[in-house]
């Protein structure tokens, strides 16, 4: 049996690519994503995770950008042959008073954590469902998503929603999510 594939957003760093070296040290082949300006460190993990002896490779793209999940995911199944496991966990913080929050700083906040998220669940999950194999969708949120945090109302909003999705998303049949 082949290794199972993970694909890792956010992976460049920090919690990310620790994700994505845990993952690997699991016995899994690992991609990681992130934004443009970040492909020397998407390159240094996806080495990492080539040093642990599996496979790996690294993409760039906006997860609040749908084509660019999916040609991401699309990316990965075309590398390492398939998607069994996404752990979106793409995301940014905004320390700042709610009230000295614009709804721009809002709007982006939203859009990276809880959109983001979606759009990576939605798209990996259509992926696993063509592949008829199963899989496993995981949402990184924080403890700002159960309890909301002075200084980082917009974050917190977020967070609460990337907790409520996959929670929602979990309860469902694959048939019908």
């Amino acid at each position: 049996m082949s290794a199972r594939i993970a694909f890792v957003t956010g992976g460049a760093q920090g919690i990310g690519e620790a994700i994505a070296i845990r993952l690997a040290e699991d016995g899994l082949d690992v991609a990681v994503l992130d934004i443009k300006g970040k492909e020397e460190q998407l390159q240094a993990v996806a080495k990492k995770v080539e040093q642990l002896g599996r496979r790996s490779c690294w993409v760039l793209g906006d997860v609040t950008v749908e084509q660019d999940v999916k040609n991401a995911v699309n990316h990965v199944v075309q590398i390492l042959g398939g998607l069994d496991v996404m752990v979106a966990n793409a995301g940014i913080t905004l320390f700042k008073p709610f009230l000295e929050t614009s709804i721009e700083e809002w709007g982006k906040q939203l859009a990276v954590n809880a959109t983001g998220t979606m759009l990576c669940f939605k798209i990996a999950a259509e992926q696993m469902i063509k592949q008829g194999r199963g899989g496993r969708i995981i949402g990184a949120s924080s403890g700002a998503g159960k309890k909301g945090t002075f200084c980082m109302s917009a974050y917190s909003a977020s967070k609460f929603a990337v907790r409520g999705l996959t929670q929602a998303v979990g309860e469902h049949p694959a048939s019908c999510t």
